[in-house]
């Protein structure tokens, strides 16, 4: 393994990511969104970041699975599971329409490896479910049985999603549908959930000597979320400055609080100041609206519909410093 960096699993072998620091793959997206690439500079990230999904050994995480992992902890794998494998696949519904909108050649070529990394995290995806969770083999019937286990909330966001994506199947080149496509996907999906769900379970296994099969399948993912949120915020940053903030705005208003629910709670082992799920993702959120310059008092706003009561409100506040108080440091 190369010498240890803040950007390590930049240059990572898939057998390497089981052992990489754990805070290196926990701010990893981070240090790539801050530095603004543009679709060409994720394009080659790409080519060079390629990992095989059937390459990834896993009867041994079956083994830990079935007999050595405790049963709390197999059940917070099984929800997360069953919410990638949904979340994945409805990936690849989602992109084709935002890849056939892309308003320039170099959005339209780098998206075309994000349908190919979708791809890829579904196959995984269903060879957990199989190989670990032991669901039915037939994606179909496969989806159907996670679609069961998932929360009401995220049945909510991919009714959604289906209602925006169906616009701009229906005017492939409107460009205002087309952002609000990205930002519903690569914001919100990308960024807030599946970026913090994939940080979570490899934060909740490191230093276990289990399941190296799914850390290093998570992190190889968590890795190309990277380039996934990066081009988003990219497309979205240039569609604030050419007027269209609204239109980002309000789809974010209705997603983002739905998001911020999935997970209904619970508290992340080990995480950083013991944040919630639903605090890491206010966290994400008030990180990328700054990044594609939304103001702070949007994202506040955002974040309060997302709250039950005050004091909810208050550790809201306490996450959306704490984002604020690291982008400066």
């Amino acid at each position: 393994m190369p010498r240890w960096s803040t950007l390590l699993l930049d240059d990572a072998k898939l057998a390497e990511m089981p052992r990489l620091p754990l805070d290196d793959v926990l701010r990893h997206a981070d240090l790539v969104t801050e530095q603004q690439p543009h679709p060409q500079a994720l394009y080659e990230r790409w080519e060079k970041q390629q990992w095989s999904a059937q390459a990834i050994e896993l009867e041994p995480d079956r083994e830990d699975f079935d007999k050595r992992l405790p049963r709390s902890a197999r059940k917070a794998i099984e929800e997360s599971i069953a919410t990638f494998i949904i979340g994945e696949y409805t990936g690849l519904d989602l992109l084709g329409p935002i890849l056939t909108g892309a308003p320039e050649e170099r959005d339209h070529l780098y998206l075309g490896t994000q349908i190919a990394d979708e791809t890829r995290h579904t196959q995984l995806m269903l060879r957990l479910g199989e190989e670990l969770l032991g669901l039915d083999s037939d994606p179909k019937r496969m989806l159907v049985q996670a679609w069961n286990m998932v929360t009401p909330p995220h049945r909510d966001l991919s009714r959604l999603e289906t209602e925006v994506i169906r616009e701009l199947q229906e005017h492939p080149s409107d460009y205002r549908r087309w952002l609000r496509a990205v930002a519903l996907f690569h914001l919100i999906t990308e960024g807030v959930l599946a970026l913090v769900g994939q940080r979570a379970i490899v934060n909740s296994l490191h230093g276990v000597p289990l399941l190296a099969g799914v850390k290093a399948g998570f992190t190889a993912m968590a890795r190309d979320e990277s380039r996934h949120v990066s081009f988003g915020l990219h497309a979205l940053r240039i569609g604030i400055k050419e007027g269209y903030g609204d239109d980002i705005r309000e789809v974010i208003e209705q997603a983002a609080p739905i998001a911020l629910n999935i997970e209904e709670g619970g508290q992340v082992d080990d995480a950083p100041q013991g944040l919630t799920m639903k605090q890491l993702g206010i966290e994400s959120l008030y990180r990328q609206l700054r990044l594609i310059g939304i103001e702070r008092q949007f994202a506040d706003h955002v974040v309060a519909l997302s709250m039950p009561t005050p004091a909810a409100a208050e550790d809201a506040e306490a996450a959306g410093n704490a984002e604020n108080t690291a982008s400066h440091s």
